[in-house]
């Protein structure tokens, strides 16, 4: 599945510009020469931590809304650092379920928005370093986000996610780790049960007013299920330049690779005979995906003063998909059994930031422009038994998203202080199809979607221990370009009568920390419009309508403590009520949302001045989650489950030496539960399982220089 094409870009990439950022940190040791300190991305070694704000801007301030926070240690110590269910189970609200199915991507959803995705992500905007991973239409990937490389990630929840666009249920932000000081060089390694295996190599560093860091990784696994084999290659590298004292560039690069064969669902039936098992036709037909995805960005921030200051960024790249579904496609009005996609995507944002003073008391004003374009080059083949056939569907898609946004923030006391804001968006979306296709008369169309979003929320400051905040606001999230490929009456061209769906959203909290015990709670109320539902999968093809309105009310809950002897504790609590309101499925529950879950984790860590034991940690966790519905007339659920993981390491210094060691014990009471479902399979193939007791070990070693 690994083509020469492939192999000859990861090769330019290990040959080229990796060495060049490795060089940075080479050259940095040998100048013997005072180096400007690394930037800053994200904090590196916080524990897991919900604030009550959001960044929107350059020099940001602090908005009434949560935004849970986790930092290297929580994103990577003692865990693969392949899939983000490996750590996001840990922020209230959000649910993110591994398939066991790479040719699918996690199932990530916030407070139960995207939590019918089919493959990829839908309903959560997502970033990289500031640069967009979700495309105009409101579609991204998780799997372009590279672990090992990740410093820290902010996850967005309440009204606020709502002045970053399209997507608005919530905002995940990732950040790579900052350049290291001084350089270093390091490779780490690991494995585990059913071949699986990977490898990163990171390096980098700081030479005056330069810094970079760059990784390759390469993950492989033949699978837990049959048909389930991946393969994974990548890149991800920044590199800095502080051109002036008021001037700096960020340069940000990602290259991804992938292909993975697609096992699907299984049927109740199935899931008791045998749950490592797949469908007949998923091997008939060789069903598999291969992704590619290349990016670039580049950010500008000028200061002009100490209060103002403007951020320019511009990015763009290319997105390669071809899915082989187990069927033909030859019949009637199908656009074939093989997708095949070339996109081409890019996209700007200027913003303005201005600090002064109104009535004596502080403020902040920024306003913004953003532009970004996607071009979708989509044809649709018959599968001859895994082989790419005649051809069925060409179109030329297109989607643009012009938005236009300001927000604000005002200290009227030292206790009091409101934030608002207001986005605009007009988000375009176009298809003409070709003339080569069969049935591809009549098949074009536009739709033309805007919405106006206004947020606005008050933070107050009961002590220095204690603060409450309230805010409200409008959210929108258009229909992406895979829920509309296919119509539900079968015929061909795409489903514009499919329409966005319009949010009402309003959230209370309080956050306290008295000594070493910390504890955040939010309570909230959101409505939708137009709610996008899956109508019908069959064979990893989906079709969605609108079902209607929805009504969702739930709370995000969170304790961390600091205990005796060298333990800490984190307990993060998420009651999630979605349900329907009028439409067909009206006072149903949606499907794909757990009601309730919980995750549990308990560490030890002995204190510094044991040197036979440094860097040593060992974790428990434990993940709890409520029955989930597989389908919109609620016939049908996946039980809930409780399942154990554990994992220890330990690290060794010699000189500019540093060996580390760990273990990891996933499944630790070897329980058999369903980790994530397909909505409303034509079939009644719901149910993907989750592997039993598995064991992986890994080594990193790093030189300093």
């Amino acid at each position: 599945m690994f083509t020469p094409h492939k192999l000859n870009r990861l090769v330019f990439f290990f040959a080229v510009v990796l060495p060049s950022f490795l060089a940075i940190g080479i050259d940095s040791a040998q100048a013997q020469t005072s180096t400007a300190p690394a930037a800053e991305s994200a904090p590196q070694s916080l524990a897991p931590v919900t604030v009550q704000g959001v960044s929107y801007g350059p020099n940001a301030v602090s908005l009434p809304s949560t935004i849970n926070v986790l930092g290297q240690r929580a994103l990577t110590e003692g865990q693969p650092r392949v899939n983000l269910s490996e750590s996001l189970g840990q922020v209230p609200g959000l649910i993110v379920n591994n398939r066991q199915d790479y040719a699918q991507d996690m199932q990530l959803s916030i407070r139960g928005f995207g939590a019918d995705s089919a493959f990829g992500v839908q309903g959560v905007y997502m970033t990289l370093d500031d640069i967009p991973l979700t495309m105009p239409d409101g579609q991204g990937q998780s799997q372009i986000i590279d672990l090992p490389m990740i410093g820290g990630m902010q996850v967005i929840k309440g009204p606020f996610a709502a002045l970053y666009g399209n997507a608005a249920g919530g905002v995940i932000q990732a950040y790579t780790r900052d350049a290291p000081d001084p350089p270093s060089l390091s490779l780490s390694t690991w494995t585990g049960n059913w071949g699986t295996h990977q490898t990163t190599l990171i390096g980098g560093g700081t030479i005056g007013n330069v810094s970079g860091i760059a990784g390759l990784t390469d993950f492989h696994t033949d699978g837990w299920r049959e048909h389930s084999g991946a393969t994974r290659q990548q890149f991800n590298g920044t590199l800095s330049w502080n051109a002036t004292p008021d001037d700096r560039y960020s340069l940000v690069l990602n290259v991804f690779n992938q292909d993975a064969f697609d096992p699907g669902g299984l049927t109740r039936a199935e899931l008791e005979q045998n749950p490592r098992q797949v469908e007949a036709s998923r091997i008939a037909f060789n069903t598999r995906k291969t992704v590619s995805n290349d990016q670039t960005g580049l950010v500008w921030e000028h200061r002009f003063d100490a209060d103002n200051t403007l951020r320019t960024t511009v990015y763009g790249g290319t997105r390669g998909v071809t899915q082989y579904l187990p069927f033909t496609g030859s019949f009637g009005a199908s656009a074939g059994g093989v997708i095949d996609l070339s996109d081409y995507f890019a996209g700007t944002t200027v913003d303005y930031t201005h600090r002064g003073l109104l009535a004596s008391r502080p403020y902040t004003v920024t306003t913004g422009l953003s532009y970004a374009r996607e071009n979708e080059f989509r044809h649709g083949f018959v599968n001859n038994n895994g082989v790419e056939g005649v051809l069925r569907n060409d179109q030329y898609n297109t989607v643009s998203n012009f938005a236009q946004y300001a927000q604000t923030h005002w200290e009227l006391t030292p206790r009091l202080s409101v934030s608002g804001g207001v986005r605009h968006d007009t988000v375009n979306f176009n298809s003409a199809p070709g003339s080569d296709a069969p049935l591809a008369a009549g098949t074009g169309g536009s739709a033309l979607y805007s919405s106006t979003t206004p947020v606005v929320g008050l933070l107050y400051k009961l002590d220095e221990h204690n603060s409450v905040y309230a805010d409200y606001g409008h959210g929108f999230v258009t229909p992406t370009f895979y829920q509309l490929a296919y119509r539900p009456d079968g015929q061909p061209g795409l489903n514009f009568a499919l329409q966005p769906m319009h949010l009402r959203n309003s959230e209370v909290g309080w956050r306290s920390q008295q000594g070493k015990l910390r504890f955040d709670s939010s309570l909230y109320y959101i409505t939708t419009d137009n709610q996008i539902v899956v109508n019908s999968s069959t064979g990893g093809r989906t079709t969605y309508i609108n079902a209607g309105n929805t009504r969702r009310y739930g709370t995000d809950l969170t304790l961390d403590a600091a205990l005796p002897a060298h333990f800490s504790a984190r307990l993060a609590y998420s009651l999630i009520n979605v349900q329907f309101q009028g439409g067909p499925y009206n006072g149903n529950t949606m499907p794909g949302v757990p009601r309730q879950q919980l995750y549990a984790g308990l560490t030890w860590r002995p204190p510094l001045q044991s040197p036979a034991l440094q860097g040593f940690f060992t974790t428990v966790s434990a993940l709890v989650r409520s029955q989930v519905f597989v389908n919109g007339q609620n016939s049908a659920a996946a039980q809930g489950y409780g399942a154990m993981n554990w994992a220890t390491g330990i690290e060794q210094r010699r000189g500019p030496w540093r060996l580390s060691e760990f273990v990891r014990v996933e499944n630790l009471l070897n329980r058999n539960y369903i980790a994530a479902v397909v909505i409303a399979d034509s079939n009644g193939a719901f149910y993907e399982a989750a592997p039993g007791r598995n064991v992986i070990a890994g080594v990193q070693i790093t030189r300093d220089f």
